[in-house]
């Protein structure tokens, strides 16, 4: 079991690279650029199509070099409405080697600044989905990683054009099988236009039978024909589900809380142009996202679960996003191994993730975690948000959400408090992590964290001092030694989750279990979803010790559903971390 897609074997000529294993070329010899024009911006009627538009939403089958998004995107930002946002959906089942495709894509000069910024977020080749935001140009890339039949249905968006970009159908029977027409009709919004290079009969009949109506256009080069098609529907009736996406809400966003998952939800919404509040009695970083410092690292687990590889790319997300703001020290971490069964299990660990995850003699290496400071990411992510501490403001708006942590109404939801202390002494070259963790603080001193006690009530400081110091005499007695004066102590309160995973999304309503009692036993799926009334009930908590890893993708998620835009996250990702999970599993066990 691997978490991760192998790249594409290639074999390199003057005309750029080609894939022997389909016996075909990533672009065209006569001017791969100009193609990529010909046949897909001015196949799908771009750049009139997206005027006046808000959100234009461009779906492939096939990245390759990503020359076609580069293409589009270059046409974007020359032609783009004013308050316009692209979103590039595309889908890839062998991401090419960073070093690959920086070497395919010096090809297109024209195209260099552009292709410098997609390098320069290039994701690992894990599978999934990740989302790459361009927000000078207003312009994200959501990448899936992994093979079509499997990913389309990961897919949550209304596309507005199709660039059908696969190996030739002769040598890449998966590309264009006939279970890729009908996810096509169920994504595509009314009126979708679909470009492709190919006319092969398979392709026309498959279109033809999902809803698009499907034309012959003269060929670009030497090819003669290629093809347009147009949706006419009707769409797919998508099935009913406990798992909804947030509805869209125009409008001021409050946010209730000032830590992590609020100052990313912020930091999402203003990207958008949204205006924001935040409402917390104590301010920014005022509860368990104030520590003296903080760790990044992967939530680690060898098993291809979908809340494994979303959080896989939330940790990838918050490393890209903090690096770019200027507030994370990527120095690795070294998980601490202290007996045969764990460097089995994270040797296999390490084997399933690939590049970046090393087994050492003295445990397993992290190249991609590192080290912050929470108070200044909670700020650097809060801008210039207003922000209210007033115990005692009063203010009407229709759209609230609730991040207030271990505060945030939802019965879910339990506490976990903690403590480190901070001591002076030399501190590691790198983070050091067991089941505890020690690293350098931001002024220079020495972090040993973490204890954990179930409630809110973080216990003794003292005591607690003395289990952190003897944890780390155990694990690093060199580093224990030279530390030196009196510890000084922080302490917060985690919000938790049954399962340990994050909760976000809108919280089941009362009538919720009467609606889907039936089918959770086995009955069949309603013929509508449940909805509320009034105002939705949104949060985003229950992050436990991950706040820093995960907010920041949750609350991108969560702004591109408020905003009606393409989700980031594969659809099973998703409700995975959906409030109503609960509910659903405990209609199940007869338990409501």
């Amino acid at each position: 079991m691997k978490l991760y897609c192998d790249p594409p074997r290639l074999e390199w000529r003057e005309t750029g690279p080609v894939a022997p294993d389909f016996d075909d070329i990533y672009f065209s010899a006569e001017g791969g650029l100009d193609e990529t024009r010909a046949v897909f911006l001015v196949g799908c009627g771009l750049p009139e199509r997206w005027q006046g538009r808000r959100n234009f939403v461009i779906g492939e089958l096939g990245f390759g070099t990503g020359l076609n998004f580069l293409a589009a995107w270059q046409l974007w930002k020359e032609t783009r409405p004013e308050d316009g946002w692209l979103h590039f959906i595309s889908i890839e089942k062998f991401p090419l080697r960073p070093v690959d495709l920086r070497k395919a894509l010096s090809a297109f000069p024209e195209l260099a600044a552009l292709s410098d910024q997609l390098m320069a977020q290039w994701p690992q080749a894990l599978k999934g989905a990740h989302r790459l935001r361009f927000d000078e140009d207003r312009v994200t890339l959501t990448l899936f990683q992994d093979d079509i039949t499997d990913a389309l249905p990961q897919i949550e968006a209304r596309v507005d054009a199709w660039f059908l970009d696969g190996f030739a159908p002769a040598n890449n029977d998966a590309m264009w099988s006939e279970a890729v027409w009908p996810e096509l009709a169920r994504l595509s919004a009314p009126d979708a236009r679909v470009s492709t290079f190919t006319v092969a009969g398979a392709v026309r009949r498959g279109l033809a039978a999902a809803g698009f109506a499907v034309e012959k256009k003269p060929g670009f080069g030497r090819k003669r024909e290629r093809l347009e098609a147009v949706f006419h529907g009707p769409s797919p009736r998508p099935p009913a589900t406990p798992y909804q996406r947030i509805r869209p809400a125009d409008g001021i966003a409050v946010i209730r809380g000032g830590g992590i998952a609020g100052a990313s939800l912020a930091h999402a919404l203003r990207r958008r142009g949204r205006e924001v509040l935040i409402l917390d009695p104590r301010g920014l970083a005022g509860g368990a996202s104030g520590a003296p410092s903080g760790l990044l690292t992967p939530r680690l687990e060898n098993a291809d679960r979908p809340h494994v590889r979303a959080t896989l790319a939330a940790f990838e997300y918050a490393r890209r996003l903090y690096a770019d703001l200027g507030v994370f020290e990527a120095e690795g971490a070294l998980r601490l191994l202290v007996n045969a069964k764990e460097e089995a299990r994270y040797a296999a660990i390490a084997t399933a993730m690939g590049e970046g995850y090393e087994i050492r003699e003295d445990g397993l290496w992290m190249e991609r975690a590192g080290r912050f400071d929470p108070a200044a990411v909670v700020r650097a992510l809060a801008g210039d948000v207003r922000v209210i501490t007033k115990t005692e403001s009063v203010m009407e708006a229709s759209l609230v959400v609730d991040c207030r942590g271990a505060e945030t109404a939802f019965h879910e939801l339990g506490k976990s408090a903690g403590r480190v202390m901070v001591m002076d002494g030399l501190p590691p070259n790198h983070p050091l992590v067991w089941g505890g963790y020690t690293s350098a603080t931001p002024d220079g001193r020495v972090l040993v964290g973490a204890t954990h006690e179930k409630g809110g009530k973080a216990g003794d400081p003292d005591l607690a001092a003395k289990r952190l110091r003897s944890d780390l005499e155990r694990r690093a007695p060199e580093l224990s030694r030279q530390l030196a004066g009196t510890p000084e102590h922080w302490s917060g309160v985690r919000a938790t989750t049954p399962d340990r995973l994050p909760a976000t999304g809108e919280t089941p309503g009362w009538e919720f279990g009467s609606h889907w009692q039936g089918w959770a036993v086995g009955g069949n799926l309603p013929e509508a979803d449940y909805e509320t009334s009034g105002p939705q009930h949104i949060i985003l908590s229950g992050f436990g010790s991950r706040g820093f890893a995960h907010a920041p993708l949750l609350a991108e998620a969560l702004a591109s559903d408020l905003c009606g835009e393409p989700s980031p996250l594969e659809r099973l990702g998703r409700e995975a971390f959906h409030p109503a999970r609960f509910a659903i599993r405990q209609l199940k066990r007869g338990q409501i």
